[in-house]
């Protein structure tokens, strides 16, 4: 009878440990597999002592699991930066605009070295910022950026004139040297003389295209508004004229003069364009009858 006792007991032993076993497989009990020869090994208590270890492991699960999203965080922070590696500063202009105003040289160096790695055309405003910083290696980094990207428009505006010297009347190369030259400009790197030399060179390649496309309103609109940026007001105030007499229904030529007039400061001027605007009932863009609301709230207020 004792015997027998002892083979039931065992067999349900035997059941218990391979159900423990199949429950640890599919992950339903939390308690490692390395407690599975306690099981074995020790009837009944190691049963017991298993239940109590997962009763506290359940017990604990709030804390794992954000400790789990913690982790989480930043492991998804370092995938998204490995991400990003083609590009590491995207989205971080206003970080470097921070990073020049605290006192982290650390974080101010960093950023520094991935604008000059990345694409620092981007950033021109920023590294400009970045040469009176008061960190001189950020200095360096912002000066150093700065010179190559100023030495990278060089060559290829040296190229694209030599170009043009052996070619001068290919249509091909004068757009891609207007497109370099505004992208130049646009960037913002250029500054004092050096901008209004490249400025008049604008115009002048402007002018070289126009006498092949005289019929092309954007670019008499592009000349006339870099011109009167230069401050050659007689020549802008010509073609501006030639736009309004040529497309006499579009509002640009009637826009830019006002432009014109708020350049030379004639008032008069201005008043008479508008005039002319509402007696020949010029249809406006949105932007431009925007442009007509301030100046006629500008001519309200003045009085």
């Amino acid at each position: 009878m004792g015997e027998s006792v002892i083979i039931i007991f065992l067999i349900i032993h035997i059941i218990l440990c391979i159900l423990v076993y199949l429950l640890m497989r599919i992950s339903l009990l939390k308690t490692p597999r390395q407690f599975m020869p306690i099981v074995c090994l020790v009837p009944l208590w190691g049963l017991l002592a298993l239940l109590f270890l997962e009763i506290r492991t359940r017990g604990r699960q709030d804390i794992y699991e954000e400790v789990g999203i913690e982790k989480l965080k930043i492991n998804d922070a370092i995938h998204r930066s490995i991400l990003m590696e083609e590009d590491p500063i995207e989205d971080r202009v206003v970080p470097l605009e921070e990073a020049l105003l605290i006192n982290d040289p650390l974080t101010r160096r960093e950023l520094m070295m991935e604008v000059m790695y990345a694409n620092p055309d981007d950033y021109v405003k920023q590294l400009k910022e970045a040469r009176t910083n008061d960190d001189t290696e950020v200095v360096h980094y912002a000066v150093t950026a700065l010179a190559e990207l100023q030495k990278e428009y060089d060559l290829q505006f040296q190229e694209l004139d030599w170009e043009l010297e052996n070619d001068p009347d290919n249509d091909d190369i004068t757009d891609r040297y207007l497109k370099l030259l505004d992208q130049y400009l646009e960037s913002g790197i250029a500054e004092g003389n050096e901008r209004i030399l490249k400025l008049r060179s604008y115009s002048g390649m402007l002018e070289k295209k126009l006498k092949n496309h005289p019929d092309r309103l954007p670019l008499w609109r592009e000349k006339a508004v870099t011109d009167l940026r230069i401050g050659e007001y007689d020549e802008a105030r010509q073609e501006i004229e030639h736009i309004m007499r040529e497309w006499d229904r579009n509002e640009a030529g009637y826009l830019l003069m006002i432009q014109y007039y708020s350049a030379v400061q004639s008032r008069r001027g201005i008043e008479q364009i508008l005039e002319t605007i509402t007696r020949k009932n010029i249809y406006l863009t949105p932007e431009g009858r925007s442009q007509i609301r301030f100046w006629q709230e500008e001519g309200r207020n003045s009085i």
